[in-house]
């Protein structure tokens, strides 16, 4: 073969295999990029929590309203208190634990100085298991003074915690 010829015939080789590389790359990527965005599945009981807050709640004021504020469990029992005896809501009993169990888990504040197993399980969705580990932390090194502090705790998720960084105070 013609060295000219067989050079054109390795260039081109050259070129359909960097083709190739490169498609498998960004398919991979994209693959990838698709895991990161796709949205947490809600549990049956989230979704019927959900439904029981937007029946009641959204009715009489946008949802985001409250979605802007993060509260502890005893300040959204307040508000939900003061929506039913000073602004005529009408909440059953059956929905009002859901409701309050909703917005705590959706747009609670824990802090984590103070707080309980059962609160940080509840605000942080982390394991009952992780939230030992925090309070064993603290105890044996005093109170975190901020999330930097917070995120020394061996075995916290700082991926997950990240996203409820607004729910945690000190």
């Amino acid at each position: 073969m013609h060295p000219i010829i067989h050079r054109t015939f390795r260039a081109l080789g050259t070129l359909v295999l960097s083709a190739i590389i490169s498609a498998l790359l960004v398919a991979a990527l994209n693959a990838v990029g698709q895991d990161a965005q796709k949205p947490d599945l809600k549990s049956p009981e989230d979704v019927k929590a959900e439904e029981t807050f937007t029946r009641n709640c959204v009715k009489c004021h946008p949802a985001d309203r409250i979605n802007g504020t993060r509260r502890t469990r005893t300040q959204w029992e307040e508000v939900m208190t003061t929506m039913q005896t000073a602004r005529g809501a009408v909440i059953t009993d059956e929905d009002w634990d859901v409701i309050q169990n909703y917005l705590v888990k959706q747009h609670g504040r824990v802090n984590v100085n103070r707080a309980t197993v059962e609160d940080l399980v509840e605000v942080l969705g982390i394991t009952s298991e992780t939230a030992d580990t925090i309070l064993k932390y603290r105890k044996e090194h005093g109170n975190f003074e901020d999330y930097d502090g917070f995120a020394k705790v061996p075995g916290l998720d700082l991926e997950k915690l990240d996203k409820k960084r607004d729910a945690i105070s000190f």
